[in-house]
């Protein structure tokens, strides 16, 4: 059986909760999203999206490394991670008008599966590249996750693209608003309509709180947040 929603209907749940998104984030200064922040400081990120949901807190040493937890729960499959992060600072360069960096992230953990009811070890790198200016961005992340069963072992490939505009460049301190689309690429997924994903999307961040929401090509809500300190 096939349900049919209106889009009025799925427009609801975002419209109800953009006041409290902006009036949220009015109560901070500039934040980058990315997986490393100040030396000494703690971030926690929360995804929500077709897929999963996911949790990842994580503590910044210097300014190229960071590590913490990261939890998701995969709704489909009812199954949940628990897991290791660390993220790495490979690359970057630093322009007048703009910045580019290039990142590892490496997890690994124990996916339990409530289907069979069993623990698998579960793995997965990342190489993510951005490329950022007051006005336009730019991102590229690929994806390989490892899944170690008893009897088969699985690998499976993801990635994803965003481009993004500020429709006005705020001053420092401001609050600062993106416009962005973002393509999904998961060719490996059992569910076709989940092989290409689009989703437009709005930013919005200032000072230590960053979030995102957005209505993919499968009427399914996007919803992210960041948080530092």
């Amino acid at each position: 059986m096939v349900m049919i929603v209106s889009k009025t209907l799925l427009f609801k749940p975002l419209l109800s909760i953009l006041p409290f998104i902006l009036f949220f984030s009015a109560s901070f200064c500039f934040l980058e999203a990315r997986p490393i922040s100040y030396p000494g400081s703690w971030t926690f990120m929360e995804q929500h999206n077709w897929e999963k949901t996911l949790v990842h807190i994580h503590y910044s040493p210097n300014a190229k490394n960071s590590i913490g937890f990261l939890g998701a729960y995969y709704q489909e499959e009812d199954d949940r991670l628990y897991a290791m992060q660390w993220n790495h600072l490979l690359f970057r360069k630093n322009q007048k008008k703009s910045q580019s960096n290039l990142y590892s992230k490496i997890h690994f953990g124990r996916l339990e599966k409530t289907k069979n009811q069993t623990n698998v070890f579960h793995s997965a790198f990342n190489l993510s590249f951005d490329w950022e200016t007051r006005k336009h961005f730019f991102l590229y992340a690929a994806e390989i996750e490892h899944t170690d069963e008893k009897l088969t072992k699985s690998n499976t490939f993801h990635q994803k693209a965003k481009i993004g505009i500020a429709p006005y460049v705020a001053p420092y301190g401001s609050i600062h608003t993106w416009l962005m689309l973002q393509f999904e690429h998961h060719p490996d997924d059992p569910n076709f309509d989940n092989h290409f994903i689009l989703t437009p999307m709005v930013r919005f961040f200032k000072g230590d709180y960053l979030c995102e929401i957005g209505l993919n090509s499968n009427n399914q809500i996007l919803f992210n947040t960041i948080i530092r300190f």
